[in-house]
């Protein structure tokens, strides 16, 4: 149960209180983890949130709701995050930085599991039947999603689901 407090995810919707502003937020999520409020200016700035002042959260724009469910999802320091198709309601510029910031996560030693694998992955994995069927660097060019039909086809054969 302790290693769940070493996991930050950003699935779909952030989990966020709309009448609290990103502050409010967070110190929720430091309240209940028992981390410093310290932790909260950390995460908004490396977000850009830092200036949304008394904004409340049901205010935000899709980007910024996007931004604070990433900075809950840091608040623990995570040595994994998951992410699913974190750059939803972002523009192209806020795109380019946030993948340029999960590259930096990586980089500095946490895994990341993100759904959006062609501009930020090095290595991908497919997992088919609950299991890992694939694992290999990402190549140039490579049609990942040619790549996880037919693994997810081979094995469904082989569970007997489909006919050969």
């Amino acid at each position: 149960r302790e290693d769940l407090y070493a996991i930050g995810s950003l699935i779909e919707e952030a989990p966020l209180y709309p009448n609290l502003t990103a502050r409010e937020n967070l110190r929720v999520r430091t309240t209940l983890l028992g981390l410093p409020e310290s932790r909260i200016d950390e995460v908004l700035t490396a977000v850009d949130l830092a200036d949304t002042g008394k904004k409340r959260a049901g205010r935000f724009s899709m980007g910024m709701r996007q931004r604070l469910g990433l900075a809950l999802a840091l608040i623990a320091r995570p040595r994994l995050l998951v992410l699913d198709e974190p750059t939803n309601g972002l523009d192209p510029i806020g795109i380019e930085e946030l993948r340029d910031q999960i590259r930096g996560f990586a980089a500095a030693g946490t895994t990341v599991i993100v759904s959006e694998v062609q501009q930020m992955a090095d290595t991908i994995g497919i997992i088919c039947g609950g299991r890992l069927a694939y694992e290999d660097a990402l190549r140039p060019g490579q049609d990942l999603e040619e790549l996880f039909m037919s693994f997810c086809r081979e094995g469904r054969r082989a569970r007997g689901e489909v006919a050969a």
